[in-house]
């Protein structure tokens, strides 16, 4: 949240200074930052049981956050690009692409 949040920050700031452009840009590198987060988040995820137990968790709370864990990865890849398409379109007061965009996913 915090990565993709220093998005709707810069955006504005870009939206308001004119420089439209700069907004696809900063929207790009946002998504390549935060895939790039996601993919080393993976190993953590793939490697929850291991590291639950390492800590001392009951190995059934383990497996079954592990299991949890491995079936959250594709989530992780969807957020990273979902979040920062909304920081953009709201920082351009662009509020009915999200609103349609809610109605059709309910």
């Amino acid at each position: 949240l915090g990565m993709g949040s220093a998005l709707e920050t810069i955006c504005g700031q870009a939206y308001g200074a004119g420089k439209l452009d700069m907004l696809g840009i900063y929207l790009q590198r946002s998504w390549v930052i935060l895939n790039s987060t996601a993919l080393v988040l993976c190993i953590f995820y793939i490697f929850a049981t291991p590291f639950l137990k390492l800590i001392g968790q009951a190995s059934e709370i383990s497996e079954s956050a592990g299991t949890f864990a491995i079936w959250m990865i594709p989530q992780l890849f969807a957020y990273s690009m979902n979040y920062p398409i909304a920081k953009f379109l709201q920082a351009q007061s662009k509020i009915m692409p999200m609103a349609a965009i809610a109605f059709v996913a309910l």
